[in-house]
Parts: C-alpha cells; structure tokens; sequence
C-alpha cells in the first residue's frame, strides 16, 4: 500500500515537473494568448454570475442564488484556464490529479465544515423559514435573523443572539410558529359545580370576542373539558396573530376580562379545597 502510495506520489511529482517545463518554454506571444483567453472566461463568468443570481434569487432565496452564480463562476473560470493552457500547448492532467488529492485531503480534514455547508445549502432549498420568521429549533426558539453557510442565527425572546450550526437545525425538527399567518392558544378556565354552564359558555365566548387581537375566523371556542377536584374546567382556544408578542398581550388581556365579566355575574372561580370530615366520637371516649 505504501508503495503504491510513493509510487503515485512519485509520478504526481515528475508530471508537475513537466508542466513547469512546459510552462517555462512558452514564448510571449503564447502568454498573451493564453491571458486573453482567460480574461475572457473571467468576463463570460461574471456575465453568467450576474444573469444567474438575478434569476435564482426569488425561487431559491438569496443564500442558494450567490452560491450557485459564485460555483458557476469558478467552474467557467476552470475551464477557460484549462483551455487556455491546452491551446498553447501545456499538459494539466498532472495538475488536476494533484489537485484531486488536495481536495480530498480536504474533504478528509474539514468534514464538519462540509456538513454544514451542505446543511446551509438544503436549508435554502427547502426553505423551512426565512429571514424575520419565529421559530423553535434544537431547544432554542426565537427571531430568524440570517441563514449562512456555516450557522443560522436567531434572537431569542429573551434577547440573547444564537449561532446554530446548520447540520444541528437541519437534523432536528423546526417549528415554525409565524409561516401560516395565525396561530391558536388555549387557556383552562374553572368554574365551580353550581354554575350554569350554558350561560357561562355564551359569557365567556361574547368576552372573549370583545378582546382585541382575537381572530374572528377562525372564531373562538370553550368547551367543557373536565371535571376537577374543585371546578368544571373550560378549555378556552382562539386564534391570533401568530407572533410570541400578540400572544401574551391577547392573552393577558382575555384572562383580566373573563375574571372580571365571571366575578360580574356572579360566576365563582374556585381554588382547591380540600374537605375534612370529623368521624363521630365513641361512647367510650
């Protein structure tokens, strides 16, 4: 294996060798040639850059459009350097095949730098979130603020700026609570055993209509849930704008008006009680 390895090393070496020597026999007007060539690859490149970032950028988002143009770029560059040398009659193959060892040295070393990378680019194709979107992911939740090659980066509610790793997000699920435009919350209210419920249903919902912030289609429900230890318990749900923000104001506002309208009308909220009876006392005591 080792000799193998030597022997191919060997063999890289004395092609590289041949290239120079090529390359050192080349007259001025072959350079010129050579030059003009890829100065013309560089210009077609930057055309086709420009052409292709332009019309990726609203399938694919801007991540994916720079990328792909900046790849398409390099790969013009490439083959108008190969063919420029190829004209004025220098040998690459020795190059490409030293090259080729580069790369997967550095495929080997940098692994978890091409994971994200890959990663980042997957995210941008697929497009779970964007820029300005809330989200949870990977036990983090809070503001999108950029998506690059190696991390996305969120503000976090409490005002904390996180950089992810790109494979980390992309291997654990995302929740995206802004996509859809309105998102759903529910609270439990308790009302004591004595209440009417019916009545209590239609005071809790026209309160609960009253709220601002309180989508009115879907409208908002309260349903008998259960029967607890001290209360008959509603689960309240509306739907509202779908941001961390609307949410706790909506909700504040609609539990502050629901006591305030069941106190009213004379609705109790109970609190656990816990009751004790006395076993009557003997004769003998």
């Amino acid at each position: 294996m080792l000799s193998l390895y030597a022997q191919s090393e060997t063999e890289s070496d004395s092609g590289v060798d041949e290239t120079l020597g090529q390359l050192s026999e080349l007259t001025a007007t072959d350079w010129i040639v050579a030059g003009s060539l890829i100065v013309g690859a560089i210009i077609i490149g930057l055309i086709v850059r420009s052409l292709t970032s332009k019309a990726l950028v609203n399938r694919t988002g801007q991540l994916v459009a720079n990328l792909i143009s900046r790849l398409l770029l390099g790969l013009i560059v490439a083959v108008g350097f190969v063919y420029a040398l190829n004209t004025v009659g220098v040998s690459i193959a020795p190059l490409l095949g030293l090259l080729g060892l580069l790369g997967l040295a550095f495929a080997l070393a940098f692994q978890e730098v091409l994971g994200n990378f890959i990663a980042g680019v997957m995210l941008s194709l697929q497009r779970p979130f964007k820029v300005g979107d809330e989200i949870r992911t990977s036990g983090y939740a809070g503001t999108v603020e950029d998506v690059s090659l190696r991390t996305v980066t969120m503000r976090t509610f409490d005002g904390v700026r996180v950089h992810i790793p790109n494979s980390t997000v992309w291997d654990e699920p995302i929740e995206n609570t802004t996509t859809l435009g309105t998102r759903r919350t529910t609270i439990g209210v308790g009302v004591s055993y004595d209440a009417d419920l019916d009545s209590t249903q239609d005071l809790i919902l026209e309160t609960i209509r009253s709220i601002d912030g309180v989508s009115d289609d879907p409208g908002p429900q309260a349903f008998v849930h259960e029967f607890g230890d001290s209360s008959i318990n509603f689960a309240v749900r509306f739907w509202h704008d779908p941001h961390i923000a609307t949410e706790w104001k909506v909700r504040d506002e609609l539990a502050r008006a629901v006591k305030r309208e069941l106190d009213a009308a004379g609705v109790e909220i109970p609190f656990p009680q816990l009751v004790l009876h006395k076993a009557p006392e003997t004769a003998d005591a």
